[in-house]
């Protein structure tokens, strides 16, 4: 490429972050990239609001048509989100001969591996480092910085909603709903938070991160997903109690001929860094064979973090000089099955109601041995009338001895109520 000319389709939040930087900063990437870098059109049905950055007559457009026809434009920028029409967008350009710049993890992790093929068949790039963890240049790392080390795992706070919502509530001491609403009122939540606070979101970063890490084939659907809407001010308590925080994770983890994927809330012990990691902050680990643990930590959100990593991508396209697809933007190359989830092995936390009354911590005991399952701690934490709360924490177990062991005790007649289920702990 002799010049880099930018259409941008959707003037959003992170649309409106990469007009303001290929605007104010045009200079420096310029001197960076040695070739003009020029924003020609923006696509947005809003063609009437003010964004707060100047731009001259004819650049903003509600045609979407006039980017991916332009034979000029030799980058798309997709900042609109969602499945659709974002797909037919990326799709569109790719055949057009366009390389493709995405923030968009939901059709990166269902559609990435049909688009890597379509832009080898066309001799363009699509690249998607703000997917995941917005301005965190963690894809760039797996699939460079990295390429020397069989990465063994993979695993960390991916949503800032989420996380801003656990470190209001271990703050706080409120309750699940009352937190989402203040995140809502302050814009970190949706209206409809079902994508966050369900764990859709994270999926869809996991699925993306394996892909690249363990340089595989990752059907999302395949990833096991609890979000946090069960967890109560009273797991947060009991949590501090045993030194432990509540995140909410994305694990992934390589064992040579299947994958480990789910994702789900975690108590953390207090001195582990994830435990640290609070608000709208992102952090992921990564684990490899040659590196060892390195941990990538920042904001995995907004305006500008999400439009560097857009930039960034554009950046890497301008430092090439050719249009081409190379090996890192393949987007698996192997295929490895998923374990099922019953298979898995991790901690568990139990809290229940049970009746005040001798004997039944024997009763939860003897049923968890019955199953096979080793307890590390199991305590009565209060009492109220005729009613008390016990709390147990296992050794490792797998998932289905767990449900196998559950199922039992819900049916003890001194249990009233298994209350929460959590897994502990980041398994070594």
């Amino acid at each position: 490429m002799d010049k880099v000319v930018i259409g941008v389709i959707g003037f959003g939040t992170v649309g409106t972050g990469v007009v303001k930087i290929l605007v104010q900063n045009r200079d420096i990437l310029e001197k960076r990239a040695g070739v003009p870098v020029i924003l020609k059109k923006i696509a947005d049905l809003d063609t009437s609001s003010d964004r707060g950055v100047p731009l001259a007559p004819g650049v903003l457009t509600a045609e979407v048509s006039e980017i991916l026809e332009d034979p000029e434009i030799t980058v798309v920028v997709e900042a609109i989100g969602g499945e659709n029409p974002a797909k037919s967008f990326i799709e569109k350009a790719l055949r057009a001969g366009k390389n493709v710049v995405t923030s968009n993890k939901e059709v990166i992790a269902k559609h990435g591996a049909f688009f890597t093929s379509l832009a080898r068949e066309t001799g363009c790039s699509i690249l998607y480092e703000a997917a995941v963890g917005g301005g965190i240049p963690v894809l760039h790392a797996i699939r460079n910085s990295l390429a020397g080390n069989r990465i063994e795992k993979v695993f960390g706070i991916v949503n800032g909603t989420t996380n801003y919502i656990l470190t209001k509530m271990t703050a706080s001491g409120a309750d699940f709903s009352e937190t989402l609403k203040e995140a809502q009122a302050l814009g970190y939540a949706e209206a409809d938070p079902k994508n966050d606070v369900e764990g859709y979101d994270v999926a869809y970063k996991l699925a993306i991160l394996a892909s690249l890490a363990f340089r595989c084939e990752v059907d999302y659907s395949r990833i096991y997903r609890e979000g946090i809407t069960g967890i109560t001010a009273e797991d947060i308590a009991a949590a501090r109690q045993f030194g432990y925080t509540i995140k909410m994770l994305a694990v992934g983890i390589n064992h040579g001929n299947r994958i480990e994927l789910h994702v789900h809330p975690v108590m953390i012990e207090n001195g582990h860094p994830l435990a640290t990691v609070n608000d709208v902050f992102n952090a992921i680990y990564i684990r490899g064979d040659s590196l060892g643990d390195a941990m990538f930590y920042g904001r995995g959100a907004g305006e500008l973090p999400t439009a560097s990593a857009v930039v960034g991508d554009i950046m890497n396209l301008a430092f090439r000089r050719q249009s081409g697809f190379i090996q890192d933007s393949e987007f698996g190359l192997e295929q490895l099955p998923v374990i099922p989830m019953d298979e898995c092995s991790t901690s568990f936390f139990i809290r229940c109601s049970v009746d005040d009354k001798p004997g039944v911590l024997a009763d939860i005991s003897r049923v968890f041995a019955n199953h096979g399952i080793s307890i590390l701690s199991i305590q009565q934490i209060g009492a109220h009338e005729d009613t008390a709360t016990i709390t147990t924490i296992t050794h490792p177990v797998t998932e289905a001895q767990m449900k196998a062991a559950l199922g039992e005790t819900g049916k003890l007649r001194s249990v009233r109520n298994i209350c929460s289920v959590i897994r502990v702990g980041l398994e070594e």
